[in-house]
């Protein structure tokens, strides 16, 4: 048993916030592992989190435990609590549209019929907003002297000859 109320309210707040239990559950998880192991208690709040997301998303055991391994790197890359990290991995939007590019739901161009691997005649801004230095060079790049046409500066037919 903590030595404190403090130390122990801290502790339910952090498994709470890594795991996504309620506060009730997370402080029963916390009374029931405190002699336990630190890799123990890891091990068991791990599996509380597993458990919620198989019934919080209908997944199976393998998929939850794939998942919460990413919501957990989602939440601490970004220093989001569990839940936050958890809304924005369900969130359509973020879902991988393709794989070969990378690009997500919400990347997708509205004027054009897919994603950044989509090489027609696309003037979308979102292709210009997710392009990389390559790319872009290329779109802007002069068929006829190869310079940036998009500012002039580099492009030599427009020069005068005279």
């Amino acid at each position: 048993m903590p030595k404190t109320n403090r130390k122990l309210a801290r502790a339910v707040i952090e498994r709470r916030d890594s795991t996504g239990e309620t506060y009730t559950q997370a402080r029963e998880g916390v009374l029931a592992t405190l002699t336990l192991p630190e890799t123990e208690r890891q091990a068991h709040a791990f599996r509380a989190a597993v458990a919620l997301r198989m019934a919080h998303a209908g997944e199976d055991a393998d998929q939850a435990a794939t998942a919460v391994e990413h919501i957990r790197e989602l939440a601490e890359c970004n220093g989001w609590p569990f839940a936050d990290a958890q809304a924005a991995y369900d969130d359509p939007a973020n879902q991988v549209m393709c794989t070969t590019c990378g690009w997500t739901n919400g990347m997708a161009c509205p004027e054009c019929p897919g994603c950044g691997c989509y090489n027609g005649q696309c003037t979308g801004w979102r292709h210009g907003e997710f392009m990389d230095d390559d790319e872009r060079r290329a779109r802007n790049e002069c068929p006829d002297c190869g310079g940036d046409s998009t500012n002039h500066y580099e492009c030599r037919c427009y020069d005068d000859e005279a």
